[in-house]
């Protein structure tokens, strides 16, 4: 059989499978289920009954939940499923629910449940399991110096409780010649105690955090051997489909948890067909999958009676000093961007561009975030500089601009030959021209050992460079001389070897070439690479110097056939200035906003300037008053635009008598909150993952009560799964996350069961920045999320094209 016929009968078998699956998911008991239905599954006879061994009475979709749960574990084949009801209905109750009305039989081996959970949660759930329940299980939190240590142990529990950092512990393989097939055999044998048991029921709290099918708790969680698996999730989707797969994997969902078959049917489709792709994964996960919102109705009624829930982005503008850091910052990145997208390789630095807008996101909450990191330069922006630009920077601070941007000089020969950056040119140029001669050869190869520099070049004071193994040796080396100080009067002679001898006292070493002691510690010897011209840059020099070398007369010809004049050579060394690249000279571009940015550091040809020496014009950069005004920290800390915003919302809030959650990505601005607070007489409490568990359940503890603080600063990624804050019903967002969905989790704690108040939601968002981009790219991933659960048209995803989806992953990943 050939290969193609092959391929065609496995796509037509995948097909048919796909098919299959769907067409039996359309029969789902729960959705057609109705509440009397699902108290005759239960076995209760009025709805103000309570399920035995349970304390609190469930309400009607909690009762349908319940009965969907149960006959997922008794009367399917799956064994489970995902439980995906938005935040606030009460996915933790009805999987507590499940569990007492399905208790493991006497002729059950195993008879332990485990829960795994985010740490946040780990006591939460005990008191759930204590307070939902009239103590018919025995619960255990198998964490920190309250683990387990044999499977007896775990065995006497009802429900062990533990996190996904804690069970990866146990999964990890101690013997290096482990085979990859032999791994789960060796772990059931000599795991940790979590992977060598055997377990009635596994239940993922917070499953999205397995949504990223190579990160190890997504690898480990699928590895448990249990009879039973759940999965409880308010948002399974958040950036792509893809994000399925980690759900599917766990839950042993045949034939989807093989990743051909799921990538095939889901991810590749995506990227061409969205829509397409959205029905297929409803069609996987109808079968598996039971979700409601706030906003479903119940025969006829409303889900769930919650009061009103108002989110509102506040719009705010820059203080002038604040618009100036932050523009600088923004200018800086956009020509690295560009620099990536002209060279194609955006794809490469993809990590160092998710870095710059993480910055960019934080000068939109206070410029201190950023300029504290970025005390060690004179121009802040080069925080987000390459690293060739800090390289240069630090040489600009430690041997002085001369040094690295000299003057300019009548003879343009000896200065391309002295100077660093000209060196590394001309030394490039060799190699782009294909023109050499004994100099150029020698500048492409270290003085010492006479290799070829392959980006481990050092340039030493003098100028001159040398390889960093021969800089090595030479540092650990007595030095070699010929006893030679000189060539003038006795005197003369003597004080020139007095000066040698002075400087190897301190450790120089002379230039393997010009023979001047050099400093060879590492904060005096710079990085080669640092001054080597762009491929940009390049080519326009050769052009330069093939035009220079052409006939008088055809140049005029050229000059009068070109709308533009070709660039001369003293403008392709203006570039070099300042150690970057002034690309936009050179080249044929579209990019207005590139040509814009680099148009202000062009210098005036040498050619145009009759004779005259031309005088570096100075890169514009934040004065030293505005740095150290805004970097500030303390009690005279100047406070930004979303600080003042906040000041006027927390006091109409204290006016209301209501208490607030403010969230924040960053704990440095959450630090930086907390001595505002201060300033302002506002009585606050602190939440975030640095904080101990124990401090961090007494400060839940004490914003429950009455008459304490009425404000608590949250760290979003913390304080967004899994909490139960209805005593607050206010919320402000400092900065905005990437998934909505991270943020719909952070609000929800709020807005559940047991809120009594209508609920405000402030989100800060800054005018013409960064952050006014990301809310489209929320509305893209929303739209994905609605597509996958069938809570949309999937219009959203219909309407954006391949290209869009393509850059919104690229941002993402």
């Amino acid at each position: 059989m050939c290969a193609s016929s092959l391929i065609v009968i496995l796509e037509t078998d995948a097909h048919s499978r796909l098919a299959e699956f769907v067409s039996k998911s359309i029969d789902n008991l729960a959705q057609d289920m109705h509440v009397k239905d699902g108290m005759k599954y239960l076995g209760l006879k009025d709805a103000k009954d309570i399920l035995p061994g349970m304390e609190v009475r469930l309400i009607p979709h909690q009762i349908i939940g319940v009965s969907w749960m149960l006959m997922q574990e008794k009367e399917t084949k799956y064994r489970g499923g995902i439980m995906a009801d938005e935040m606030g209905l009460g996915k933790t109750v009805q999987m507590i629910a499940t569990m007492a009305m399905n208790i493991p039989g006497p002729d059950e081996n195993n008879r332990t449940t485990l829960v795994i959970v985010p740490t946040a949660l780990l006591h939460q759930w005990k008191d759930e399991l204590e307070s939902k329940t009239n103590n018919m299980f025995s619960a255990h939190i198998h964490h920190g110096k309250t683990k387990l240590k044999s499977l007896s142990s775990l065995r006497e529990k009802d429900i062990i409780i533990t996190t996904y950092q804690t069970l990866c512990l146990d999964f990890v393989i101690k013997d290096p010649h482990v085979e990859p097939d032999d791994e789960a055999q060796w772990l059931t044998q000599h795991g940790g105690v979590l992977a060598r048991m055997k377990w009635y029921r596994v239940v993922l709290d917070e499953a999205q955090f397995i949504r990223n099918r190579a990160t190890r708790a997504s690898i480990v969680v699928a590895q448990l051997r249990t009879k039973f698996r759940w999965m409880l999730t308010g948002t399974p989707v958040t950036n792509a489909l893809t994000d399925l797969y980690g759900l599917i994997r766990f839950g042993h969902f045949r034939p989807w948890n093989d990743w051909q078959s799921f990538n095939e049917h889901i991810t590749k489709i995506q990227a061409h067909d969205a829509p397409l792709a959205g029905a297929r994964a409803q069609g996987i996960l109808k079968p598996i999958l039971l979700r409601r919102t706030k906003d479903s109705k119940l025969e006829g009624k409303p889900l769930l009676s919650l009061p009103p829930k108002s989110i509102e982005i506040v719009s705010l503008q820059f203080s002038s000093e604040e618009r100036e850091i932050y523009d600088d910052f923004e200018k800086k990145a956009r020509i690295r961007i560009n620099k990536f997208i002209r060279e194609r390789t955006i794809i490469q630095n993809h990590s160092v561009v998710l870095v710059m807008i993480l910055r960019l996101r934080q000068l939109c909450c206070h410029p201190n975030l950023i300029l504290c990191l970025a005390e060690q330069y004179d121009d802040p922006t080069m925080l987000i500089g390459g690293e060739s630009e800090k390289e240069l920077a630090r040489a600009r601070r430690v041997m002085g601009v001369p040094w690295v941007c000299p003057p300019w000089h009548d003879c343009i020969q000896p200065y391309l030959r002295f100077h660093p950056p000209n060196r590394a040119l001309t030394r490039a140029r060799a190699i782009e021209l294909d023109f050499t001669n004994g100099e150029d050869e020698e500048d492409t190869m270290c003085p010492v050992c006479h290799e070829i520099y392959e980006g481990n070049g050092r340039i030493l004071k003098c100028g001159h460079d040398v390889c960093a193994d021969c800089l090595e040796d030479m540092s650990q080396s007595a030095i070699v001389h010929d006893g030679i100080f000189g060539f003038g009067n006795e005197q003369q002679n003597m004080h020139a070897e007095e000066v040698f001898e002075n400087a190897a006292a301190k450790g120089f070493r002379p230039c393997p070439v010009c023979k001047e002691m050099n400093d060879i510690s590492p904060n005096a010897v710079f990085l080669s690479s640092a001054f080597e011209p762009s491929p940009d840059e390049l080519r326009a020099f050769a052009r330069s110097e093939k035009d220079r070398s052409r006939p008088v007369q055809e140049k005029e010809r050229l000059e009068l056939s070109s709308d533009e004049e070709m660039p001369d050579f003293s403008q392709i060394l203006s570039g070099l200035k300042e150690g970057k690249p002034r690309t936009s000279e050179f080249l044929d571009t579209s990019d207005d906003e590139s040509d814009e940015v680099m148009a202000e550091d062009r210098v005036v040809p040498l050619s145009r300037q009759k004779g005259k020496q031309p005088a570096t014009k100075d890169i514009k950069k934040l004065s030293e008053g505005t740095v150290a005004t805004w970097r500030r920290d303390d009690d005279d800390m100047e406070p930004s635009a979303k600080m003042l915003a906040l000041i006027e919302h927390l006091q109409i809030g204290e006016d209301a008598g209501d208490k607030t959650i403010v969230y924040s990505q960053w704990t440095s601005m959450l630090d930086l909150l907390e001595t505002l607070l201060a300033r302002y007489g506002i009585r606050n409490l602190r939440y975030d993952g640095k904080m101990r568990s124990e401090a961090r359940d007494a400060a839940l503890m004490a914003f429950r009560r009455t008459g304490s603080p009425r404000v608590i600063l949250i760290s979003t990624k913390c304080g967004g799964v899994g909490l139960n804050l209805t005593v607050a019903n206010r919320v402000i967002n400092m900065d905005l996350s990437w998934n909505f969905a991270a943020e719909s989790q952070a609000y929800d704690r709020v807005h559940r069961l047991g809120q009594e108040k209508d609920v405000f939601v402030k989100r800060l968002v800054v005018e013409n920045t960064i952050e006014e981009r990301m809310l489209r790219l929320q509305d893209v991933k929303t739209g994905l999320a609605d597509a996958a659960l069938g809570e949309g048209t999937g219009v959203k995803l219909h309407k954006l094209s391949v290209k869009e989806i393509q850059a919104v992953r690229v941002i993402l990943y």
